[in-house]
């Protein structure tokens, strides 16, 4: 399912079988029978799934009620989660049944206590014994011993995974995908034992070292009765010891420090961020400077000198070679020059990718500080291709009431005009003569700011199927915005007397008012570029109109506010005290940092000028902000800009 219509439309509930543990303070973890992903949550997080989905229900009704009820987290954050947790199967979809159970019944069980209790002694004997163990016997190449050697190391694998089973029974967790991996160094029964988080911390330090004993007590007895199958088993041994990410080491290392990495801050599922690698490498860099991230790379480094020295132990003359090929009378010391100078310039290339993921960084959270523009053409273009107006026509959504006939004399009425890129269609203060709708290109809809400036603002876009001019020609005004076109255009002409007697007075004025000025200025606004329609008109349904003369003060800093303002014609002004903070034009809205926080305005707001706002109650608001991400994402940018503090946080 694609992520848009994940996060819109489809209505997801939680696996039945979701099971739910706190190994720590301030850390969940959930899980299910069909999937073999572990999900690392905070107790808000985790309280968002089980307690918002246990009905089918839709995502934007679980952020409206989050909303309503003053709980929602960053919106990058919820929809993170909410990725997250469909990918790791705890969400389903409606008509989805979970998937078969990865749960295999295990019929040997050992208590976490006894098994550490029977392994210390092994362990310590078996150190002990390698470091007291006399140098090996450094037998011929590919003799027989180094294949019983492999063979030991991949029994002694498995039978610590057994083990681990073993332990993961006794501490009530279960046992997951036991099966035998071929596709290995060194093959070996496995089973899935990330689940020993779900037993807590002890029991994830038991099964760690449950792994590894087998192992490595049988490399010390092969160093004293078979040195021949020593390296194989050393190899074993390093391998299971190695800083990745599923080896022993690491379980160990978790289970001492119950350290866990919340999934919804290392994962890169929902759309905005995937390509944010900035965020990316803010991440790992913040992983590698926890108290876990430094402990792993010091074991990296002692991991890396214990097999330095294996490898002298069991080939002493090994790096006296090495000196020979890479020293100064080597054959090969040519060659390590070169690779100095790359060594040398990898910092250089680094800081460079470094500066290249922070641009894009700050680009894309500029980018979500503008208004959203999408081109989504709803005009008929195979039609406008094969010259057949009429039909292009009724894609046209004002002209949707009317019959083929009338089209048609719509389509003969109205007159092709042509338009270059940087061309204005008209100015803002023009007379209004005409109707146009947009066949081809885009075009801008700019408003004039205040003077002395000479600037001028977009408060939105026009594409294909789009059309405009119309309010004053309803309103006998005078042009409220200047057009310009981006990229040259196309163009349908309808003049005035035109318009009243074909579109006017087939559809009647009032309907044509407020399909226009409503649904259509909605339309306009670049924070809903390229909603569908249906979906303006529905929302354009909820909104009233309200006017207020110049001087009237709107919001009044402190007090309770339960509307959200799209300022329709004029201009306001946004102060704290007599201290003038902004102000606002149409296409620019007001009122949803309150609706969205405690519903207390944190600014004083004054229409400056007689204007004109389309009005939107908390509820309704809070239905059009959760409907669309992208739209919300946005809202939440400016506000938080607007504030100079994050809008939400993770509590």
């Amino acid at each position: 399912m694609l992520q848009t219509d994940l996060l819109t439309s489809a209505r997801l509930r939680i696996d039945p079988s979701v099971r739910c543990n706190m190994v720590r303070q301030g850390c969940m973890l959930l899980c299910t029978a069909g999937s073999g992903r572990l999900l690392v949550l905070t107790p808000q997080q985790s309280a968002i799934l089980q307690d918002g989905f246990t009905q089918p229900v839709t995502v934007p009704e679980v952020l409206v009620r989050l909303l309503t009820d003053n709980r929602c987290p960053p919106l990058s954050e919820f929809y993170e989660l909410v990725l997250q947790a469909h990918a790791a199967g705890v969400l389903l979809e409606e008509d989805v049944f979970p998937p078969p159970t990865l749960v295999r019944r295990w019929w040997l069980r050992l208590p976490p206590r006894v098994a550490l209790v029977l392994a210390r002694p092994v362990l310590l004997l078996a150190i002990g014994t390698l470091l007291v163990a006399p140098r090996p016997w450094i037998a011929p190449a590919w003799n027989l011993g180094l294949l019983w050697g492999w063979l030991a190391a991949c029994a002694l694998f498995s039978l610590g995974e057994v083990l681990a089973a073993t332990v993961l029974t006794g501490a009530g967790c279960e046992v997951r995908r036991p099966r035998f991996h071929w596709r290995r160094l060194f093959p070996y029964f496995r089973t899935d034992t990330s689940e020993a988080a779900m037993g807590g911390s002890a029991c994830e330090l038991t099964v760690a070292i449950m792994r590894v004993t087998p192992l490595l007590a049988g490399t010390a007895a092969a160093a004293w009765f078979e040195p021949n199958w020593l390296a194989p088993l050393l190899a074993g041994l390093f391998f299971a010891l190695a800083p990745t990410q599923r080896s022993a080491a690491r379980q160990l290392l978790g289970g001492l420090l119950e350290s866990k990495v919340l999934t919804v801050s290392s994962g890169f599922l929902f759309e905005p961020r995937q390509k944010d690698f900035w965020a990316r490498f803010k991440v790992w860099w913040e992983g590698r400077t926890s108290r876990f991230g430094l402990l792993w790379v010091v074991w990296g480094l002692v991991w890396a000198g214990l097999l330095g020295c294996a490898l002298q132990w069991l080939h002493p003359g090994m790096y006296t070679a090495v000196w020979r090929w890479f020293g100064p009378q080597g054959s090969l010391h040519p060659y390590l020059n070169e690779a100095l100078y790359v060594v040398a310039a990898l910092p250089g290339l680094t800081l460079l990718t470094l500066l290249w993921a922070f641009i894009r960084h700050w680009l894309m959270r500029r980018a979500l500080t503008k208004p959203l523009r999408v081109n989504q053409t709803h005009i008929n273009t195979a039609a406008l291709q094969a010259g057949d107006n009429p039909a292009a026509l009724r894609s046209v959504p004002l002209f949707r009431g009317l019959t083929d006939d009338d089209l048609k004399a719509l389509a003969a009425t109205m007159t092709p005009v042509e338009i270059a890129k940087k061309q204005a269609v008209f100015h803002e203060d023009d007379p209004g003569d005409a109707f146009y709708v947009v066949m081809a290109g885009q075009l801008a809809v700019l408003k004039n700011q205040p003077k002395p400036s000479r600037r001028q603002k977009t408060i939105g876009c026009l594409y294909p199927g789009d059309g405009f001019g119309e309010i004053a020609l309803l309103d006998h005004s005078t042009r409220t915005t200047t057009i310009r076109a981006t990229r040259p255009s196309r163009l349908l002409r309808l003049g005035k007397t035109d318009f009243d007697q074909l579109v006017v007075g087939k559809m009647g004025g009032e309907k044509v008012r407020e399909l226009l000025q409503s649904a259509a200025f909605l339309g306009r606004l670049t924070i809903l570029g390229g909603w569908p329609f249906d979906d303006l008109m529905r929302y354009a349904q909820r909104c009233r109109s309200h006017h207020y003369e110049a001087g009237t003060q709107v919001l009044r800093k402190g007090e309770g506010n339960i509307w959200f303002f799209l300022i329709f014609d004029g201009a306001f002004e946004v102060r704290n005290g007599k201290k003038v903070l902004g102000r606002l034009q149409p296409g620019d809205y007001f009122g949803e940092i309150s609706l969205l926080e405690h519903g207390i305005t944190t600014a004083d707001v004054f229409a400056v000028e007689e204007s004109r706002c389309l009005v939107m109650s908390r509820a309704d608001f809070l239905a059009f902000f959760a409907r669309d991400y992208r739209i919300g994402t946005r809202i939440e940018a400016l506000a938080t800009q607007r504030l100079g503090s994050r809008l939400f946080s993770s509590r």
